[in-house]
Protein backbone atom coordinates (compact mmCIF):
# COMPACT_ATOMS: atom_id res chain seq x y z
CA UNK A 1 0.00 0.00 0.00
CA UNK A 2 1.56 3.06 -0.98
CA UNK A 3 2.85 5.50 2.44
CA UNK A 4 0.27 8.76 3.42
CA UNK A 5 1.88 12.15 2.65
CA UNK A 6 0.65 15.37 4.19
CA UNK A 7 -0.64 13.68 6.99
CA UNK A 8 0.49 15.24 10.51
CA UNK A 9 0.52 12.84 13.90
CA UNK A 10 -2.16 13.70 16.63
CA UNK A 11 -0.82 15.46 19.19
CA UNK A 12 -1.07 13.65 22.52
CA UNK A 13 -1.97 15.48 25.60
CA UNK A 14 0.20 15.44 28.24
CA UNK A 15 -0.34 13.01 30.66
CA UNK A 16 -1.80 14.58 33.72
CA UNK A 17 1.30 13.45 36.55
CA UNK A 18 3.53 15.28 33.78
CA UNK A 19 1.65 18.67 33.93
CA UNK A 20 1.12 18.86 37.40
CA UNK A 21 4.50 18.36 37.78
CA UNK A 22 5.38 21.40 35.29
CA UNK A 23 2.51 23.60 36.59
CA UNK A 24 3.78 22.87 40.25
CA UNK A 25 8.09 23.40 38.80
CA UNK A 26 6.89 26.67 37.69
CA UNK A 27 5.17 28.08 40.51
CA UNK A 28 8.42 27.28 42.43
CA UNK A 29 10.13 29.26 39.65
CA UNK A 30 8.07 31.67 40.02
CA UNK A 31 7.52 32.30 43.86
CA UNK A 32 4.26 30.49 44.04
CA UNK A 33 5.47 28.46 46.28
CA UNK A 34 7.79 29.51 48.52
CA UNK A 35 10.23 28.76 51.46
CA UNK A 36 8.64 27.72 55.07
CA UNK A 37 5.57 27.03 54.24
CA UNK A 38 3.86 23.40 54.37
CA UNK A 39 1.72 23.19 51.96
CA UNK A 40 -1.36 20.60 51.03
CA UNK A 41 -1.51 18.17 48.89
CA UNK A 42 -5.24 18.02 48.91
CA UNK A 43 -5.48 21.76 47.99
CA UNK A 44 -2.92 21.97 45.49
CA UNK A 45 -5.10 19.09 43.82
CA UNK A 46 -8.22 21.31 43.85
CA UNK A 47 -6.16 24.82 42.57
CA UNK A 48 -4.76 22.34 39.73
CA UNK A 49 -8.18 21.21 38.82
CA UNK A 50 -6.82 17.52 39.37
CA UNK A 51 -7.09 14.62 41.26
CA UNK A 52 -4.48 13.76 44.52
CA UNK A 53 -3.01 10.59 42.32
CA UNK A 54 -1.20 12.49 39.62
CA UNK A 55 0.03 15.23 42.28
CA UNK A 56 1.18 12.67 44.17
CA UNK A 57 2.94 11.41 41.51
CA UNK A 58 4.42 14.51 40.69
CA UNK A 59 5.65 15.46 43.86
CA UNK A 60 7.29 12.22 44.39
CA UNK A 61 8.94 13.21 40.92
CA UNK A 62 9.89 16.88 42.70
CA UNK A 63 11.20 15.23 45.80
CA UNK A 64 13.56 12.87 43.54
CA UNK A 65 14.73 15.58 42.07
CA UNK A 66 15.92 17.09 45.39
CA UNK A 67 13.68 19.85 45.15
CA UNK A 68 10.44 19.00 47.45
CA UNK A 69 10.19 17.11 50.80
CA UNK A 70 6.74 15.38 51.07
CA UNK A 71 5.45 15.06 54.25
CA UNK A 72 3.76 12.07 56.31
CA UNK A 73 0.16 14.40 57.15
CA UNK A 74 -0.32 14.41 53.04
CA UNK A 75 1.62 17.74 52.84
CA UNK A 76 4.89 18.78 50.86
CA UNK A 77 7.36 21.60 51.68
CA UNK A 78 10.57 22.87 49.60
CA UNK A 79 13.69 21.73 50.60
CA UNK A 80 15.96 23.80 52.66
CA UNK A 81 19.55 24.25 51.03
CA UNK A 82 22.26 24.29 53.19
CA UNK A 83 25.02 26.63 52.93
CA UNK A 84 27.57 23.81 51.69
CA UNK A 85 24.47 22.74 49.00
CA UNK A 86 24.21 26.53 47.70
CA UNK A 87 27.92 26.79 47.20
CA UNK A 88 27.98 23.43 45.66
CA UNK A 89 25.77 24.89 42.94
CA UNK A 90 27.49 27.46 42.47
CA UNK A 91 30.90 25.65 42.08
CA UNK A 92 29.38 23.22 39.56
CA UNK A 93 28.17 26.04 37.45
CA UNK A 94 31.63 27.75 37.41
CA UNK A 95 32.61 24.48 36.23
CA UNK A 96 30.31 23.91 33.15
CA UNK A 97 29.47 26.71 32.04
CA UNK A 98 32.94 28.34 30.94
CA UNK A 99 33.38 24.98 29.45
CA UNK A 100 30.43 25.21 27.62
CA UNK A 101 31.06 29.03 26.28
CA UNK A 102 34.57 28.06 25.09
CA UNK A 103 33.37 25.53 22.96
CA UNK A 104 30.82 27.36 21.79
CA UNK A 105 32.96 30.48 20.63
CA UNK A 106 35.11 27.70 18.83
CA UNK A 107 32.09 26.32 16.63
CA UNK A 108 29.44 28.56 16.63
CA UNK A 109 27.93 30.42 13.50
CA UNK A 110 25.32 33.08 12.50
CA UNK A 111 22.51 31.29 13.52
CA UNK A 112 23.67 29.89 16.79
CA UNK A 113 25.25 33.56 17.76
CA UNK A 114 21.59 34.97 16.65
CA UNK A 115 19.40 32.77 18.66
CA UNK A 116 21.61 33.64 22.08
CA UNK A 117 21.31 37.28 21.15
CA UNK A 118 17.06 37.21 20.86
CA UNK A 119 17.16 35.71 24.27
CA UNK A 120 19.29 38.65 25.54
CA UNK A 121 16.78 41.11 23.11
CA UNK A 122 13.85 39.48 24.49
CA UNK A 123 15.32 39.94 28.01
CA UNK A 124 16.11 43.67 27.45
CA UNK A 125 12.35 44.47 26.26
CA UNK A 126 10.60 43.01 29.72
CA UNK A 127 10.02 45.54 32.44
CA UNK A 128 12.17 44.95 35.46
CA UNK A 129 9.08 45.89 37.38
CA UNK A 130 6.27 43.62 36.04
CA UNK A 131 7.74 40.80 34.11
CA UNK A 132 10.31 39.27 36.60
CA UNK A 133 9.02 35.87 36.00
CA UNK A 134 9.66 36.14 32.38
CA UNK A 135 13.21 37.59 32.96
CA UNK A 136 13.90 34.72 35.19
CA UNK A 137 12.73 31.96 31.92
CA UNK A 138 14.51 33.32 29.23
CA UNK A 139 17.34 33.80 31.80
CA UNK A 140 17.86 29.76 32.21
CA UNK A 141 16.73 29.71 28.45
CA UNK A 142 19.88 31.18 27.96
CA UNK A 143 22.16 29.18 29.83
CA UNK A 144 20.99 25.76 28.71
CA UNK A 145 20.76 27.38 24.87
CA UNK A 146 24.62 27.12 25.08
CA UNK A 147 24.89 22.91 25.72
CA UNK A 148 22.02 22.74 23.80
CA UNK A 149 23.73 24.56 20.53
CA UNK A 150 26.78 22.41 21.23
CA UNK A 151 24.63 18.98 21.19
CA UNK A 152 26.03 18.45 24.54
CA UNK A 153 22.91 16.03 26.27
CA UNK A 154 24.72 15.39 29.75
CA UNK A 155 26.06 18.87 30.24
CA UNK A 156 22.28 20.31 29.50
CA UNK A 157 20.67 17.80 31.43
CA UNK A 158 23.27 18.55 34.63
CA UNK A 159 22.66 22.30 34.52
CA UNK A 160 19.12 21.94 34.09
CA UNK A 161 18.97 20.20 37.35
CA UNK A 162 20.95 22.63 39.03
CA UNK A 163 18.87 25.57 37.83
CA UNK A 164 16.16 23.90 39.26
CA UNK A 165 17.93 23.72 42.96
CA UNK A 166 18.87 27.53 42.40
CA UNK A 167 15.00 28.32 42.79
CA UNK A 168 15.22 26.44 45.90
CA UNK A 169 17.11 29.93 47.00
CA UNK A 170 13.83 32.09 46.65
CA UNK A 171 11.98 34.33 43.57
CA UNK A 172 13.79 37.33 44.65
CA UNK A 173 17.24 35.92 45.09
CA UNK A 174 16.68 34.44 41.13
CA UNK A 175 14.81 37.51 40.03
CA UNK A 176 17.65 39.85 41.63
CA UNK A 177 16.33 42.96 40.28
CA UNK A 178 18.70 44.90 41.50
CA UNK A 179 21.25 43.04 39.13
CA UNK A 180 18.63 43.32 36.21
CA UNK A 181 20.63 45.63 34.22
CA UNK A 182 23.86 44.13 34.95
CA UNK A 183 23.09 40.34 33.69
CA UNK A 184 21.69 41.91 30.56
CA UNK A 185 25.03 43.52 29.89
CA UNK A 186 27.10 40.27 31.02
CA UNK A 187 24.81 37.68 28.71
CA UNK A 188 25.78 40.31 25.96
CA UNK A 189 29.85 39.85 26.91
CA UNK A 190 29.04 36.02 26.50
CA UNK A 191 27.49 36.48 22.86
CA UNK A 192 30.05 38.95 21.67
CA UNK A 193 32.91 36.87 22.85
CA UNK A 194 31.25 33.51 21.72
CA UNK A 195 30.44 35.79 17.87
CA UNK A 196 33.82 36.89 17.96
CA UNK A 197 34.96 33.08 18.21
CA UNK A 198 37.57 34.11 21.26
CA UNK A 199 36.63 31.16 23.75
CA UNK A 200 38.97 32.76 26.02
CA UNK A 201 36.83 35.71 26.46
CA UNK A 202 33.46 33.54 26.26
CA UNK A 203 34.55 31.47 29.34
CA UNK A 204 36.25 34.40 30.96
CA UNK A 205 32.51 36.63 30.90
CA UNK A 206 30.48 33.67 31.55
CA UNK A 207 32.53 33.24 34.70
CA UNK A 208 32.42 36.64 35.81
CA UNK A 209 28.68 36.61 35.14
CA UNK A 210 27.93 33.58 36.91
CA UNK A 211 30.64 34.71 40.00
CA UNK A 212 28.43 38.29 40.13
CA UNK A 213 25.01 36.84 40.79
CA UNK A 214 26.68 34.58 43.65
CA UNK A 215 28.05 37.31 45.03
CA UNK A 216 24.36 38.72 44.94
CA UNK A 217 22.50 35.62 46.15
CA UNK A 218 25.01 34.08 48.96
CA UNK A 219 25.86 36.02 51.95
CA UNK A 220 29.63 37.08 52.47
CA UNK A 221 31.99 34.23 53.30
CA UNK A 222 29.39 31.95 51.45
CA UNK A 223 30.78 32.43 47.97
CA UNK A 224 32.82 29.98 46.10
CA UNK A 225 36.60 30.24 45.69
CA UNK A 226 37.51 32.58 42.21
CA UNK A 227 39.32 29.69 40.79
CA UNK A 228 38.79 30.36 36.82
CA UNK A 229 38.62 28.24 34.07
CA UNK A 230 41.88 28.02 32.53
Amino acid sequence: MPKLSGVSAVDRPLPLSRSAYLRIQQAIRDGAIGQGTLYSENELAQTLGMSRTPVREALIALAREGLVEISSQRGFRLRQLSAEQRQEIFDLRLLLEPFSARKLALTAGETEVRRLREIVDAQAELSEAAHQSAFLALDEDFHLLIPELLGLERTRDTMASLRGAMWLMGFEALALPRRYAAVIAEHRAVVDAVAAGDPDAAATAIHEHITNTCAAVLPPGEAPGDGREK
